[in-house]
Order: structure tokens, then C-alpha cells, then sequence
């Protein structure tokens, strides 16, 4: 007798025969991360990176730590982000001691990337070596300028002794196969400091409370319009683009006014022209419902984008606060 079912019946019956097969299945058994190409690096990476940051250093277990970092590298995650500045009180450079411990027998399936603080060259050059010490490395794929702050700020990194000279002589000795600067308040700085000096990469905070738009202009806020400023010209010059600050440190999660799912807001900054999304977590469930949002992904419409920055308005101006004030160095 003759199927009555249609080809495109079939289709959708075997469409959702797989996805709950799939969703039975350990997550990371049979799917990894896809990659991004890094810009001019040429390197593939996870289009989510390991933020390894404020949440992670607030595990008070060592072995939790580890457990999570291996979790996320059985999931796909290949971009491991740190800094000397990430510890928690009391406690050396935890954030680097600990990804040194995960890393050490793995080096070559990782993309390692840390940030330095001092804008002076010896203190960068010193700073490098203990991040390499901590690492348990001889050479780091990235290193970045961390937490450019303003123009006046920008102005303290160049010159012969200033910490821009210190990281391109690593990246001449193989210290560092690449360069890169991050900012999270000031897009028109970050738009100079790519105009001024040759990086690899850039890291910038951008969600959809920071983004501008009609709203933000109509009322006249002070936002910071990285994807209007930095981000078109990182674009033009190739650079690998990095963000972060994609849930707005938490205050852009959840129901209510001003507030959206982390699938929604990472969706948002998968849809922009960046190669890796830097998400700290502290535990394993956001770790994997972060990752089967970027498996499911699908880019978000323009449409669909605005209808989500005003979903998220409420918030912004609290989060223009909260970038007034942060300071992405402090110890927890």
C-alpha cells in the first residue's frame, strides 16, 4: 500500500527523531563546539571561550575547578581565557595557577590566552614571566594590554617603556605568538588604540544592554557603542574579535523587566562578527546550557535583535554603573 506521508512529512518526522535522540544523549558525547577563525591569526577557536574570571576563582575547591575546566574541554571549549589579576584574596594568581594545572598535559589542544596589567615595559616583562610560571608554559598564543580604560590610559601604553614594546618583543621571541588589548567601558579609546598600534586580537565587552541603539540615542545616554565605534574598525583591520560581558555580569538574566535568557543574550552576540563569546561560569549546568545554546544557534535577526535590546533596557542603566565603576583587576 502507498505511504500517505509526504517527503516533507518525512523530512519533519526524522528532523525530530534526531533532536530527541539527541537531547537523550550526553551532551558533548557526539557534538563539539563549532570553531571561528580568529581574524588575521588564522587559528581556529571555540566559538565559546573558558572566562576563567571572577565566578571561576570564587570556587573554594580545587578539584571543582579542574573538574570544570575538563568538562568544558570535553564539550569543545578550546579558547581558555585568563589574567595575573584573577586570583581570590589571599591567594597568588589562582586563576593561572589553576589553569596551569589543567593545561600542563594538554598544551597543544588549547588556545592560551592571558592579560597583564602594568603599562610600563619591566613591569609587563615581569609580569609575563610569572604568568608563564603559573602556567606551567614556555609560551602563551595570546597575550593582551588588560582593561584599557580611557584615552589617558591609552596614552601610558606606548612609547619604548611603555608595555606595548614589552609585549611586542615577546611576540618576536616566541614568547607570545599573538597581541591583544581588551576594554570593557570606553569603545572611542578602544577605536584609537586600533588605530594607533598593530594587534592581533580584540577583547571588548558588548551585549545587548551596551549595544546602541534608537532608544539609547533618543534619551541621550552615555552608552558605550563598542558595535559602533571599535568593533567596525577591528572588522577592517582583520583582527580576531573576542567579547565578553555577554550576560552583563548576571543583571541581564532572568524574568522581569530589563532581563532575557542566557540563550537569548548569547544568541545576540553570536550573531556579531566575533569569533569566540568569553563566558566565566562557576558551575557545570550554565557551562552546559551555555554550550547547547551555541549548538543550537542560529543568527538573530535585525528585527529580532532590537526587539531584544529593548527587552533589555531596563537594565542599562545599571549597567552603565556597573562599567563606571568595575575594576576587572580586583582580587575577589
Amino acid at each position: 500500500m502507498k505511504s500517505r506521508w509526504s517527503r516533507r512529512e518525512f523530512l519533519k518526522s526524522t528532523a525530530a527523531a534526531m533532536f530527541f535522540g539527541a537531547a537523550e544523549k550526553a551532551l558533548g558525547a557526539t557534538q563539539s563546539l563549532p570553531k571561528r577563525r580568529l581574524g588575521k591569526t588564522g587559528e581556529m577557536v571555540s566559538c565559546i571561550g573558558f572566562g576563567s574570571g571572577t565566578r571561576f576563582c570564587s570556587i573554594p575547591e580545587g578539584d571543582a575547578a579542574q573538574a570544570l575546566l575538563e568538562r568544558a574541554l570535553a564539550l569543545g571549549v578550546s579558547y581558555f581565557d585568563t589574567a595575573g589579576s584573577y586570583t581570590r584574596r589571599g591567594i597568588e594568581r589562582l586563576s593561572e595557577k589553576r589553569l596551569g594545572e589543567f593545561s600542563k598535559k594538554r598544551r597543544k589542544e588549547i588556545f592560551l590566552a592571558t592579560k597583564i596589567d602594568p603599562r610600563d615595559r619591566d613591569g609587563a616583562l615581569r609580569s609575563v614571566e610569572t604568568s608563564l610560571k603559573f602556567l606551567q608554559t614556555d609560551y602563551l598564543d595570546l597575550i593582551q594590554i588588560h582593561s584599557l580604560s580611557d584615552l589617558s590610559d591609552l596614552n601610558r601604553i606606548g612609547g619604548p617603556n611603555g608595555v606595548l614594546a614589552a609585549i611586542q618583543q615577546l611576540k618576536n621571541q616566541k614568547v607570545a605568538r599573538f597581541i591583544g588589548i581588551t576594554g570593557h567601558n570606553d569603545g572611542m579609546a578602544m577605536a584609537e588604540a586600533l588605530r594607533r598600534h598593530d594587534f592581533d586580537t580584540v577583547l571588548m565587552a558588548l551585549n545587548a544592554a551596551q549595544s546602541a541603539n534608537p532608544i539609547a540615542t533618543r534619551k541621550m545616554e552615555p552608552i558605550p557603542a563598542f558595535e559602533h565605534s571599535a568593533l567596525p574598525l577591528a572588522l577592517q583591520q582583520n583582527l580576531g574579535i573576542l567579547s565578553m560581558k555577554v550576560m552583563g555580569q548576571g543583571m541581564l538574566v532572568g524574568s522581569g523587566a530589563g532581563r532575557a535568557s542566557p540563550g537569548e543574550l548569547l544568541q545576540f552576540n553570536l550573531s556579531q562578527p566575533v569569533a569566540s563569546v568569553i563566558i566565566g561560569c562557576e558551575q557545570m549546568t550554565p557551562l552546559e546550557q551555555n554550550v547547547q545554546a551555541a549548538l543550537n544557534f542560529t543568527p538573530i535577526s535585525e528585527s529580532d535583535k532590537q526587539k531584544l535590546q529593548e527587552k533589555v533596557a531596563p537594565s542599562r542603566s545599571a549597567w552603565r554603573r556597573f562599567l563606571e565603576t568595575h575594576d576587572d583587576t580586583a582580587a575577589v
